[in-house]
């Protein structure tokens, strides 16, 4: 027996289990190491991809802008042929599609009676890239990214709207074909500044009058047809305050600019229709406001007007006469009126009564012709009163008041005050007292109350009691614009087109 001591169990027993660890840990760490790299290939290795194809479709944007540009050199500009390298992208391919896409311009309700012109509608073609389920295209004169069910914009189209003018250069994309790898496009113009409007060669079809600016009646109405539609819409949202509308079934973004309607010289409309006003800043603006109006009759007990019927509001301005033209000369005088009415029963009351049309700024008479002239200028500096609405003739004819039941059952307020805006002087009329302000002031605050659209139809009598010729007769009507960018006054389209060529 040996006399070498004896070991404890339990030392025995950690030293056998520590003479194990070392393998354990061998193959464990192994294991983990196995476990990690097909962590990292399987979860690392979508991510990879998706980095990658991200940096492709970066480059691709870059290189889509610089063909933006030289597109614009080409066919904008003066230009000679351009080449633009495409290659560095990788990944995916360019493709060149004449067919892709269209652009419509329509003229709404351009004669007050519905009807439509379709002044544009053509493709715009495209050359797009394409990479997985990511598109990057130059349509339009603008390039948009698409993925994901989204676009985005990445240049903006050739769409330049500023204080109620368009100018919209249509450039059109032809060539089919595609490449990959090392790309390089050739851009070459084929068609530069092709007139579309204005264009005096070109004529409505109801009115046969040319594509003339400015634009008047109805609406303008731009739409397009794109995959990329829905970043169309957002770049008109952004760029106008016209009405936007989207309509995913048919893809297409549209956006609505009304046109300002009357501004300047008019003829005079016939009785019941009327000069359509749009686009009035509410500030005072108005800067004339004259009608010559003419009759063969010798303007004899004429009454004539001009009235807004309103969802909200009803305004009317009339023209009363208390003789006529005889021997060449006119001896009588002149009632000049404007009321004003909201929907609680009273009204506004405004008269410049008796008015000497040899020494009044606001009405004068040529009785020389054998058709007399009456010229009314409710921009004048003549005096007008407010109170009830009567007259020295009696109340007139009233069948040739549009709004006669109102004023003969109704009464003026007791006062007004005009404080609506920044131009108004804050002050109290009071009928009681006989306030008067000049008609150019109170002609403005009601106008700027009805803007910035409304109406004024002719009303003349019934039948042959007719006292004004309207179609000898004229007016003009100056104003200043509303702030805000949903009106059009010109309109400039052009068409251009570039070949493209993709190797």
């Amino acid at each position: 027996m040996s006399g070498r001591p004896r070991v404890p169990l339990v030392y025995r027993v950690v030293r056998d289990r520590t003479a194990q660890t070392s393998p354990i840990a061998v193959v464990l760490l192994l294991a983990i190491t196995v476990a990690g790299t097909t962590a990292v290939v399987a979860l690392g290795g979508p991510a990879l991809d998706e980095t990658k194809q991200a940096s492709q479709l970066t480059r691709a944007e870059h290189s889509m802008t610089l063909f933006d540009s030289r597109v614009a050199i080409s066919a904008l500009g003066e230009g000679e042929t351009q080449y633009v390298d495409l290659s560095g992208t990788g990944g995916g391919s360019y493709i060149v599609d004449d067919d892709s896409g269209w652009l419509s311009i329509t003229h709404k309700n351009y004669t007050d009676a519905g009807d439509d012109e379709e002044l544009y509608n053509e493709s715009l073609g495209s050359v797009e890239y394409r990479n997985g389920d990511a598109r990057i295209a130059y349509e339009g004169g603008g390039v948009w990214r698409t993925q994901d069910g989204g676009t985005t914009m990445v240049s903006p189209p050739e769409f330049h709207y500023r204080g109620a003018t368009l100018t919209l250069p249509v450039v059109r994309v032809s060539g089919d074909g595609s490449s990959s790898g090392d790309v390089s496009a050739r851009v070459a113009a084929t068609e530069r500044a092709h007139r579309i409007y204005p264009n005096e060669t070109a004529a409505y079809n109801e009115t046969a009058g040319s594509y003339d600016n400015p634009v008047s009646n109805g609406t303008i109405v731009v739409t397009v047809h794109s995959d990329h539609y829905r970043g169309w819409a957002a770049f008109f949202e952004s760029r106008s305050e016209g009405t936007v509308t989207v309509d995913d079934a048919n893809q297409t973004a549209s956006v609505e600019l009304e046109t300002l309607g009357l501004v300047g010289e008019f003829q005079m409309p016939n009785e019941g229709t009327s000069v359509d006003v749009r686009g009035m800043a509410g500030n005072h603006n108005v800067s004339a406001f004259t009608l010559t109006l003419s009759n063969d009759q010798h303007l004899q007990n004429m009454e004539w007007g001009m009235y807004y019927d309103g969802d909200q509001r009803d305004l009317e301005l009339h023209v009363q006469a208390d003789d006529k033209c005889k021997g060449g000369s006119y001896d009588g005088t002149f009632d000049l009126t404007l009321y004003y009415a909201t929907e609680d029963g009273k009204y506004h009351g405004w008269q410049a009564t008796d008015l000497d049309p040899d020494t009044s700024d606001a009405v004068s008479i040529d009785c020389s012709a054998s058709n007399p002239e009456l010229s009314v200028d409710f921009t004048s500096s003549e005096t007008m009163t407010y109170g009830d609405i009567q007259s020295d003739k009696g109340f007139g004819n009233q069948n040739k008041w549009q709004f006669a039941p109102e004023i003969t059952d109704g009464e003026a307020y007791d006062s007004v005050t005009f404080d609506e805006h920044a131009a108004d002087s804050g002050q109290t009329f009071s009928k009681a007292d006989g306030d008067t302000a000049s008609m150019a002031f109170v002609v403005n605050h009601y106008f700027s109350l009805a803007a910035p659209q409304f109406e004024l139809t002719v009303t003349d009598g019934p039948g042959n009691s007719q006292s004004v010729d309207e179609s000898g007769s004229r007016g003009e009507l100056d104003y200043d614009q509303a702030e805000g960018g949903q009106f059009i006054t010109f309109l400039h389209v052009t068409e251009n087109e570039v070949e493209v060529d993709v190797e």
